[in-house]
């Protein structure tokens, strides 16, 4: 008979705060910020060559890929869930219109599923790219563009075990990124990354031993991600 799985209140707690951050959107964002930076508009002009540290923290949501985000059949039945997302990126801006540099993302998710054996209790993918982000700087505001080839690792982990399913490879990772600088140095924006995996080979750990596919007959793996919160960081010139 078919089981529901019971999952940890930090990790609902994480969901519920991820659908909240959908909701409020980048707009909104903006709008705030433009009310922020404000009484400073006299300040001194931004820097904008030079190191740039950035980082992002806030949600992450599934996307179907190769694995759907959701199975409805007699033996497997439930969901990817959203949860938390994180992330780095550490580049170099040699002119004010464009950014090279390295970053890491971190997203995980809150996996829902009952039946066949499928007793998860958490995922994650970890995702390390180098980024490519040309930029349109207007006033105190940066709009930018991530264009970010890499390298993904997805892993599903079951409840109470080291058992685990994973998939891994090239991943390619773009989306949008809004700051504005609230100081001469220091900026806070929006950012939302879509990362899209394109692995085909998909493992099992059960114990000691392995099995992978390329052609799994079920599998919660790999999916692409959805990142998406709060962006800020400083340039050093």
């Amino acid at each position: 008979m078919p089981h529901t799985t019971h999952r940890p209140r930090s990790l609902a707690a994480a969901s519920a705060s991820a659908r909240a951050c959908v909701s409020l959107g980048l707009p909104a964002l903006a709008l705030g910020l433009a009310t922020l930076v404000a009484p400073s508009a006299r300040a001194e002009k931004p820097v904008r060559e030079g190191v740039q540290l950035e980082g992002l923290i806030g949600g992450s949501a599934c996307m179907p890929g190769r694995a759907p985000c959701r199975y409805e059949d007699e033996l497997f039945t439930g969901n990817t869930r959203p949860s938390f997302g994180m992330g780095a990126t550490l580049g170099w801006r040699a002119r004010r219109w464009f950014l090279l540099g390295a970053a890491y993302r971190l997203g995980m998710f809150d996996p829902s599923y009952s039946g066949d054996s499928s007793d998860y209790s958490y995922a994650a993918q970890h995702t390390v790219a180098f980024v490519m982000r040309p930029i349109i700087p207007i006033w105190r505001f940066d709009l930018g563009l991530n264009v970010a080839p890499g390298f993904g690792r997805q892993v599903f982990h079951y409840q109470g075990s080291a058992d685990r399913d994973w998939s891994q490879g090239f991943s390619m990772m773009v989306g949008p990124t809004i700051d504005v600088f609230i100081t001469k140095r220091f900026f806070i924006g929006g950012e939302v990354d879509f990362i899209f995996n394109t692995q085909r080979r998909v493992c099992s750990e059960r114990g000691r031993s392995e099995v992978c596919s390329n052609d799994p007959e079920r599998s919660v793996a790999p999916t692409h991600q959805a990142l998406f919160g709060l962006h800020l960081g400083g340039t050093f010139g």
